[in-house]
């Protein structure tokens, strides 16, 4: 009897090859949509904090310009200005007159100063939500307002209250020593008055 050498038939290998079912198992599946969701999970508080950052970045910078106005106002012996449009979401240096009433020169006239000098617009959703200066005018959410730093170190009460419509933070002034405090989210500042 002659024996063939030959594999099985190709009939047969086609035939193996699809007798398992072709197509995910519900586990397989289950396992896939487990690992999309925790990925998922895992992106989205991050693209939410991306605000939050830009947030504590803007608030960081308005700091940073206080103290560097303060340090100024002492080493050059005259008074500078840090001016607020609430309407705009803006800020600004100037120098002040020695009445502190109007400001002498612009943003531009003071750029030999440093990048800590220059106009500031915050772009939405940061916002100045309100600034107070309890020995002036109050607490306002809309005009223009200043910020007196003299030479002999001090500088105007002043709480200023930045936003993003989640997160807060509240940066203010103590007047005796000029010492600046920012905080995380938005607190009432008591002077005592």
């Amino acid at each position: 009897m002659p024996t063939s050498t030959a594999g099985p038939s190709t009939d047969a290998r086609a035939r193996a090859r699809h007798s398992h079912p072709a197509g995910f198992t519900l586990i397989e599946i289950s396992l896939v949509l487990l690992i999309i969701a925790i990925m998922v999970a895992l992106a989205v508080p991050r693209l939410r904090s991306a605000s939050g950052a830009e947030l504590k970045r803007e608030a960081r910078q308005l700091s940073n310009t206080f103290r560097f106005l303060r340090s100024e106002a002492i080493l050059n012996g005259q008074i500078y200005q840090l001016r607020y449009d609430l309407s705009r979401e803006r800020y600004w240096v100037t120098i002040g007159d020695p009445t502190g009433e109007a400001g002498l020169g612009t943003a531009g006239d003071l750029e030999d100063l440093g990048p800590l000098a220059r106009s500031v617009t915050l772009t939405s959703p940061i916002g100045i939500s309100d600034i107070v200066l309890p020995e002036s005018v109050g607490k306002q959410q809309e005009g223009q307002f200043v910020t007196n730093f003299y030479p002999d170190g001090t500088v105007d009460t002043t709480v200023i209250h930045l936003d993003d419509g989640s997160e807060a933070y509240t940066l203010w002034v103590n007047p005796l020593t000029g010492r600046l405090n920012l905080n995380p989210g938005y607190s009432d500042v008591d002077y005592g008055s």
